[in-house]
């Protein structure tokens, strides 16, 4: 995942950085920065120049500035001779324990993987966050603005604000990279903070919600695994509200009401997950693997009864509906001591299942595991009967069930090609049903053994 994201960013910042690799190169000045830095800070401390809003944005853009500095000619992906022809040689060059390339300057690093630019390092920077920094005096300068000419003065400076949307982006990717997590979630939301402003006109950047909501949640998993479990929660939580604006918005499909679901589970809010699925099912109808993952949070509670209610309301309103049906027959046998009646019941829900959706290697294996389990049965209570006939009838049900186990189970092997744990499974069983019904010698025993050796 972490490459993912390192790279799609990637791709977005080059494309927008092209047109200024055209330009000649105009490099920023450390001590000239560090001079002007100083000014401005007297400046917004003036009594008047304090109140006036030109001073806080010039501040803005100077602040901009000095985040570039070092980063005039940078695009990440870049190589190392690019970086030299610009930057001239470093003053040092070397590879790091984690086999990272660095080439050190006067007041930066470029850290290099593959020969490829993938983040930089600031050595005595004039400022530790220089583009909170602009973004804050940005929204100063709006604050002190007239009311009446607030809008034209956010139209003014929008240029410069769409510019520090695509620094905090370029920050955003280099704090993700090197491993500065509540750093690269600040630089990402503040994105969706300039958005917001009214000069925007409610932009929706759903690239930046998706990084936000991925970058919380990783720091929503290491919190939990360091026994942060406050922390944890509060990221988990805000990865789900993220991920709600984008359902909001019909971004991202069932798909996104499958992650937050995993998002209430790993904040131990089941009920959360099963309510939020019961949402997803209400806007995507036609999702069967919605309703698989809500019958499975029911199941694993052992909520047999709120999980028999939600199948039977779901076969109501959709009677197509394969997954329903499977879930059904899970659900009913979720109990101790099921009879075999109800067992028959759950074989005949699996085969409307697989009647909707023959292609289900789940559902294949499910309705061979159960005909394997009560052949087993009936043949565990031959060995023990001494009646001959009583043992003849006992023999023919356990037969009976494992060829029908047998049919179900090569289907499972059939459609799961992609899945080779299911197809292992299967023939895993089909051995030892062909064993017992036909013998060490035969050959569809050798055939499963075959296929085994195979996989």
């Amino acid at each position: 995942m972490k490459r993912i994201l390192l790279f799609t960013i990637a791709a977005v910042l080059f494309l927008g950085n092209m047109h200024a690799q055209q330009s000649a190169p105009i490099l920023l000045n450390y001590s000239t920065l560090q001079k002007k830095v100083e000014r401005s800070n007297d400046r917004i401390e003036h009594h008047r120049r304090g109140e006036k809003p030109r001073t806080w944005v010039n501040r803005g853009e100077l602040f901009q500035d000095v985040e570039n500095l070092g980063l005039e000619q940078i695009t990440i992906g870049m190589n190392k001779s690019a970086v030299k022809i610009f930057y001239s040689d470093p003053i040092s060059e070397e590879v790091n324990d984690e086999n990272v390339e660095v080439l050190t300057y006067e007041h930066w690093k470029y850290l290099f993987e593959d020969n490829l630019l993938r983040g930089w390092v600031k050595i005595d920077p004039i400022h530790e966050n220089p583009l909170d920094e602009a973004f804050r005096s940005y929204k100063k300068a709006i604050e002190l603005t007239e009311e009446d000419d607030k809008m034209n003065e956010m139209e003014k400076m929008k240029d410069q604000l769409a510019a520090l949307k695509g620094q905090y982006q370029r920050a955003g990717q280099n704090h993700y990279y090197q491993e500065d997590l509540d750093a690269a979630l600040n630089d990402f939301e503040s994105i969706l903070s300039i958005n917001e402003l009214p000069v925007f006109d409610g932009v929706i950047d759903t690239l930046m919600i998706n990084y936000s909501g991925i970058v919380a949640r990783e720091i929503g998993r290491r919190a939990m695994e360091a026994g942060n479990e406050e922390k944890g929660k509060k990221m988990y939580k805000k990865t789900i509200d993220l991920y709600k604006k984008l359902t909001e918005l019909g971004s991202g499909g069932a798909s996104t009401y499958i992650q937050m679901t995993r998002d209430y589970y790993a904040a131990g809010d089941t009920l959360g997950a099963i309510d939020n699925l019961k949402d997803g099912i209400e806007r995507y109808p036609d999702s069967t693997i919605l309703v698989t993952v809500a019958a499975q949070a029911y199941y694993l509670m052992d909520d047999n009864e709120g999980g028999l209610e939600f199948v039977n309301q779901r076969i109501e309103n959709k009677p197509d509906c394969p997954a329903a049906y499977y879930w059904k027959g899970l659900l009913i046998t979720n109990v101790d001591n099921v009879s075999e009646d109800t067992i028959k019941i759950s074989l005949d829900l699996y085969d409307k299942s697989l009647e909707l959706d023959p292609t289900n290697g789940n559902v294949w294996y499910q309705a061979g595991y159960v005909n394997y389990a009560i052949g087993a049965n009936y043949y565990e209570q031959e060995s023990y009967e001494e009646d001959d006939e009583l043992r003849k009838e006992l023999n023919k049900k356990g037969r009976d069930y494992y060829i029908t186990a047998a049919e179900k189970l090569e289907k499972t092997y059939e459609v799961s090609e992609d899945d080779p744990v299911l197809q292992k499974e299967s023939l895993d069983l089909l051995k030892r049903i062909y064993y017992k019904l036909y013998g060490g010698e035969d050959e569809r025993y050798q055939e499963i053994n075959r296929r085994l050796k195979e996989l």
